[in-house]
């Protein structure tokens, strides 16, 4: 399976520029000054970052993978103590070796974040999202008061490449997201050499959200975006989303609509009692099915919106096609 090497030692993030108050340029440079900081423009306007932030906290699982994936450590993180190693371990590089940073929040949910406890990680930055819900937006007073803090624009899952870059501005790191940029594109290259009929293989992602509800996953969507940059078309009654989302939800009556030449499928986070096989009545109508080219693989790793997790997503890809991912019938 592909594995990728680490470079060494959405949706348009709203950072247009850069000014710098100690030093020039993007990329990293050498020692700055004790106390340097530069100015960057973000979601929430001009913010005064360390030059060479030593202590990085972050309030977005997506941006815990960015920040480790560009060579830093955070201190802490925004993460689900309920969940094992904490719900990080698909957003993180496979050979990250970082400590791992101390969980600041009782959940996974964007406002679920114990102040106390990211204050006593002492941080010097603090990286966030605004989203819709403006749920960091509302605590950006208290978060202030602890570090300068960067709030990123994050609009759905669909925002991952540009977060690298948002996340990279902050950091003064063009050059390692430029790496981290062409691992991706090599990863893909070499996926669709060792795949054929590419192009001619229609493959669909199937959510199954609940006992009720499937949630067909558009282009639009992270894994969807993977799957389109590996060269799979996708069903063509699934290509926009409902309501404005990246995804359509369906009963399984319809499961019909989700059939392709590849079918993957992974329950929701919220479905624990979700099937792993897939052979019943309903799903014996899929060519997929009955072909045996139906594949499980887990929303967790398929939904970690990240440079990281879409190597996952790749890895999977891959041993499905070649064989080592059995089919789930």
């Amino acid at each position: 399976m592909l594995r990728r090497l680490r470079p060494a030692p959405w949706v348009v993030v709203p950072i247009v520029s850069v000014l710098i108050a100690a030093g020039c340029g993007t990329g990293p440079r050498g020692p700055e000054p004790e106390g340097a900081t530069r100015t960057v423009e973000a979601a929430n306007g001009e913010v005064e970052v360390p030059a060479q932030p030593r202590s990085i906290a972050v309030l977005w699982r997506p941006t815990l993978s960015a920040v480790t994936e560009l060579g830093f450590d955070p201190v802490a993180t925004l993460g689900d103590p309920g969940a094992d190693d904490g719900g990080l371990a698909p957003f993180l590089p496979e050979d990250h070796r970082g400590r791992p940073p101390r969980l600041i929040s009782d959940s996974a949910r964007e406002g679920d974040i114990d102040i106390e406890e990211l204050a006593n990680a002492a941080p010097d930055l603090i990286i966030g999202v605004r989203t819709q819900s403006g749920a960091q937006a509302d605590l950006l007073p208290r978060l202030e008061e602890i570090a300068p803090t960067v709030l990123l624009e994050w609009t759905g899952s669909g925002s991952w490449r540009d977060h690298l870059t948002g996340v990279a501005e902050v950091l003064d790191a063009g050059e390692q997201a430029e790496q981290v940029r062409t691992d991706y594109e090599a990863a893909l290259q070499e996926a669709r050499a060792e795949i054929t009929d590419v192009e001619d293989t229609t493959v669909s992602l199937i959510r199954l959200q609940s006992e009720s509800e499937i949630r067909f996953e558009t282009s639009r969507s992270f894994p969807g975006q993977v799957i389109a940059d590996l060269g799979f078309p996708r069903p063509e009654s699934l290509q926009e989303g409902t309501g404005g989302t990246d995804y359509v939800a369906e009963s399984y009556e319809n499961l019909i609509r989700g059939d392709g030449d590849v079918v993957f499928v992974f329950p929701g986070s919220g479905y624990a009692d979700a099937p792993g096989t897939f052979d019943g009545p309903l799903w014996s109508q899929l060519r997929a099915v009955r072909e045996e080219r139906i594949f499980a693989v887990d929303y967790d790793e398929w939904g970690a919106a990240s440079h990281s997790g879409a190597h996952r997503i790749i890895d999977d890809v891959r041993a499905a096609f070649n064989g080592d991912l059995p089919p789930a019938v």
